[in-house]
């Protein structure tokens, strides 16, 4: 049963079951290890069971309720991001945290902790999580907030799944005036330039985030655009007609279309596109969501599929950790398509595996060509443990049992919360199970 993958295509596996979740039906546990799987958003093997049972949350996506007064949504585990702010954005709502994409079930958004454009402002979606229910593996149903069950909910908040079901949730959300976004971007040649603008522009907005480009060889070793951004305070007078086209790539190819030719014509008219600019109003969805108008992009890596790493490290470090970073990868002629850069604030993360802290933070893919490109990261994993900076686990399918200790200082309190049935292939290859 391989049609359920993780969105990079790596790696292959076989599950030997597939289940839909259903709370009035009553899951029968047996030898094989379960786990949650909800729209396969992530990069790698955190959401694969491989040899195990998959249990698919997407048709257990009711939304309860929608408190307009008070702006808490309460719903199943199931329903999406897209879903969700269809509905609530006409009322005045947003979702306080979206990550780089619509197609994230609100399960998959608690258990990977997920982060967004303004982490330096709110922290991380677990935040406003006011409560969720968990379904273990002896049927019980543990109700967890912060005032009940609260070492479940920190447990569950960032913990891959591994904890149980996630079958409800109540989440805070955001006030908004208006679907639209007041944007600006500003244009950078340097890591030096990047965080002058960032240091100039971060307190004054809410969403921050920078596109990069590392294969410019020029003197600042890399350029890239810096997006900046705040809901608007008031309807404008004339609201656009929103865009909904949408391009779906077809197949996947045997080869690769992307390559150091195609990602430098895609880097280059990128950069002359965005070129500086003070202001201008956006809807939400090219603000927050650019790559969803391309339906399954991932297939464009070809059937080796690729890898995305992503890393923080301490501000302190972050300058000279970046330098490195950089060196290794011209030094090793390795290409990374995409390239997204942004600093994470200070607000404490409540899961004990949240990825998130405050720091500076890299995500990067590359297309997987041979096993150069496994040992390629692991030199990056070195320098950034050196730094003490951490992996994502949402974003891995390769880091060591050693990285991923060094990445997560409170594993051992985490593991005391695990469901006994539930496992991953993620969970199983760092732990050397």
């Amino acid at each position: 049963m391989t049609d359920y993958k993780s969105w990079n295509n790596y790696p292959k596996v076989e599950h030997s079951e597939v289940k839909y979740l259903s709370v009035e039906e009553k899951l029968f546990f047996g030898e094989k290890k379960y786990l949650a799987y909800g729209l396969g958003r992530s990069y790698g093997d955190v959401c694969l069971n491989d040899n195990g049972h998959i249990v698919v949350t997407t048709k257990h996506n009711k939304i309860y309720n929608i408190d307009v007064e008070n702006g808490v949504l309460n719903c199943e585990s199931g329903v999406s991001i897209k879903e969700i702010l269809d509905i609530i954005t006409p009322m005045g709502w947003f979702l306080p945290v979206v990550p780089g994409t619509r197609n994230v079930t609100i399960g998959g958004a608690i258990a990977n902790d997920i982060h967004g454009k303004n982490h330096h402002k709110v922290g991380s979606f677990g935040n406003f999580v006011i409560s969720l229910e968990l379904l273990r593996s002896d049927g019980e149903v543990i109700r967890c907030s912060d005032q009940e069950n609260q070492n479940f909910l920190k447990a569950t908040i960032g913990g891959m799944g591994l904890t149980g079901i996630i079958i409800s949730a109540q989440i805070k959300l955001k006030k908004i005036e208006s679907k639209y976004v007041d944007t600006r971007t500003e244009r950078y040649g340097s890591l030096e330039e990047y965080f002058e603008i960032n240091n100039r522009l971060e307190n004054m907005n809410e969403y921050t985030v920078s596109w990069v480009d590392c294969l410019l060889k020029n003197n600042g070793e890399l350029r890239g655009v810096y997006h900046s951004g705040n809901h608007i305070s008031k309807r404008p007078s004339k609201e656009k007609k929103e865009n909904n086209l949408k391009i779906i790539f077809p197949i996947t190819p045997p080869f690769s279309f992307v390559n150091n030719l195609s990602m430098k014509i895609i880097n280059e008219s990128y950069f002359r596109i965005n070129k500086n600019s003070s202001e201008k109003i956006q809807h939400y969805k090219p603000f927050f969501f650019p790559l969803d108008v391309i339906d399954k992009w991932g297939r464009a890596y070809g059937r080796k599929g690729f890898l995305q790493y992503q890393f923080v490290v301490p501000n302190e470090n972050g300058f000279e950790t970046m330098k490195k970073i950089l060196s290794e990868i011209k030094i090793n002629n390795q290409t990374p398509a995409l390239g997204v850069l942004k600093t994470f604030g200070d607000i404490k993360s409540k899961g004990y595996m949240s990825f998130p802290r405050k720091g500076l933070t890299l995500a990067l893919d590359f297309r997987i060509k041979n096993s150069n490109t496994f040992k390629f990261l692991e030199r990056l994993d070195k320098i950034v443990i050196e730094y003490n900076g951490s992996l994502y686990p949402a974003k891995d399918a390769r880091m060591s049992n050693d990285s991923f200790n060094k990445s997560f200082t409170e594993i051992e309190k985490f593991q005391k919360y695990i469901d006994p049935k539930f496992s991953s292939s993620f969970w199983r290859r760092v732990n050397k199970i």
